[in-house]
């Protein structure tokens, strides 16, 4: 067979997307060893493009959300501490089961401990404490049997659900919960993706069916991960008073420390926080939201089966395959060097966790935290309450059981200003807001008959999947609108997107 363009050796720059001249990944400005690497320099078009679909939004946000934030906020202060089957309810039927896992019989340990490293360096008159919630497993019904929170100097304090100190217990335990989803599982989907994201475009010609693959899914990802590290005044801000949205406990610095457990693990809990392993993601099966990550895997491994063949068939040792590989292998745990990609279906398996990590993983992450850390009703201004999110909290943790006793409504933990914050950023950050084309309508530039049909045959069978997956867990991400042929923007809003866009 006639080479093909796209597997020549030693093609000119023009071939490439920026020219070779970058983005390269580098380490981390601010905890190198640690963190996974970062892009310090992203393509002015790429800033240009955030700045016009992202940029805007927050933009907007800030200028005409105020108002409606208040209102939620004094809702939410009013709220009661949640019940203990609405706790259950978000603790093991929500993304934050990432940290929940099976020790023993039927018990399960939602572990928090990475709170460790941020707890002695919160804002002045805030408090954050490492917590863990104990839970029992009979058949599907999980219920909580007690909460074990850490106390300086003293043994841990196990409070169960008849002690004074329960509601404040629930308290902490949500609040450790959100920070351990936000900073340590979730970055993990966000940051090491930006190194396969720039490599691709730096380092794999335009016309190659693995840049023509991954492309479509990294269209912002860059600018808004850039955004939320390097950002002085966003969510990670240096002086979060200073900010209207900044609803966190500790100053940026310190909340980066968290980032470190997902990426570099966290020594003493590796059952709940083992190093970053790139072809190792997390989609457990035990629980229904892992459940349904893995069953969304599978068309993914298909789809990218059908591409690495074809890459393969026209090029078996193709050198930018190869050479990607080894750029990427330096740079991220786990990520296959440029021998072992050849080796049996690697090539496909490094190509789909991409795909499927900056789609359906990041997507249902934020949709869960938004739709499910909250109460049923929503706020006045027709928004979901952040308040069951704890993300301030104003009353030290307890130390002994009769502590909190008074404590019965979310007011009686939360400053106003700590939930208005609250509300803002989760208007502005938390929510999804899936631009078009989402997953299921991503086009792909192949010009290969065969990937065509594969394209074809991988929206297919999404859309096969996503009805399984509703029947398995009715309040994951929905893949479309109900009616793809008629639906309003909110609608198209909140289906999985291409790529991290929030």
């Amino acid at each position: 067979m006639k080479n093909t363009l796209w597997n020549q050796p030693e093609l000119a720059a023009d071939h490439f997307l920026y020219h070779r001249k970058g983005p390269w990944p580098q380490p981390s400005p601010t905890y190198p060893m640690e963190q996974a690497p970062e892009i310090l320099n992203v393509p002015p078009e790429e800033t240009l493009l955030w700045n016009q679909a992202i940029g805007s939004r927050y933009f907007k946000t800030l200028t005409f959300y105020p108002g409606g934030a208040a209102a939620n906020a004094v809702a939410g202060s009013q709220l009661p501490i949640p019940s203990d089957a609405e706790f259950v309810r978000m603790m093991t039927n929500s993304v934050f089961v990432r940290s929940l896992r099976n020790t023993e019989g039927n018990t399960w340990v939602a572990d928090f401990a990475p709170m460790r490293l941020i707890e002695d360096d919160t804002l002045p008159g805030t408090y954050a404490r490492q917590v863990n919630a104990i839970f029992k497993r009979n058949g599907d019904q999980f219920s909580c049997s007690h909460i074990e929170v850490t106390v300086p100097a003293q043994m841990v304090l196990t409070v169960t659900p008849a002690d004074p100190a329960w509601n404040l217990a629930k308290a902490y335990a949500l609040q450790a919960a959100s920070y351990i989803g936000l900073f340590v599982g979730h970055p993990a989907l966000h940051f090491p993706m930006d190194s396969v994201n720039a490599v691709t475009k730096t380092a794999v010609p335009r016309n190659h069916p693995l840049f023509q693959l991954l492309f479509p899914h990294s269209t912002y990802a860059l600018a808004v991960d850039n955004a939320v590290l390097e950002t002085d005044d966003g969510i990670l801000s240096s002086d979060p008073p200073g900010t209207w949205f900044d609803p966190l406990t500790a100053t940026g610095l310190v909340i980066k420390r968290l980032f470190g457990a997902g990426y570099a693990g966290y020594d003493g809990h590796a059952g709940w926080y083992p190093k970053y392993n790139y072809m190792k993601p997390w989609m457990d099966d035990s629980v229904d939201y892992g459940h349904c990550l893995s069953l969304y895997f599978q068309p993914f491994l298909t789809f990218c089966t059908v591409v690495a063949r074809e890459i393969l068939k026209a090029s078996p040792n193709d050198p930018y395959v190869e050479r990607w590989a080894n750029y990427l292998s330096a740079q991220l745990h786990g990520f296959p060097d440029g021998k072992a990609i050849f080796e049996g279906d690697t090539l496909a398996r490094a190509m789909a966790v991409y795909l499927w990590d900056v789609t359906v993983a990041h997507a249902a992450d934020h949709y869960s935290f938004y739709n499910d850390i909250t109460s049923p009703q929503p706020g006045p201004a027709g928004t979901r309450l952040a308040a069951w999110k704890f993300l301030r909290l104003r009353v030290p943790p307890p130390t002994k059981k009769t502590d909190g006793a008074d404590v019965k409504l979310v007011g009686d933990v939360c400053h106003p200003d700590d939930l208005y914050r609250a509300e803002m950023a989760q208007e502005m950050f938390f929510k999804s807001v899936t631009l078009w084309p989402n997953l299921v309508d991503t086009a792909y530039a192949f010009t290969s008959p065969t990937l065509l049909v594969a394209q074809k045959d991988f929206h297919d069978k999404l859309r096969e999947v996503s009805r399984t997956v509703a029947s398995v867990m009715p309040n994951f991400m929905p893949l479309e609108p109900a009616d793809p042929k008629k639906y309003t923007p909110e609608e198209y809003s909140v289906t999985i997107s291409a790529s991290i866009q929030y």
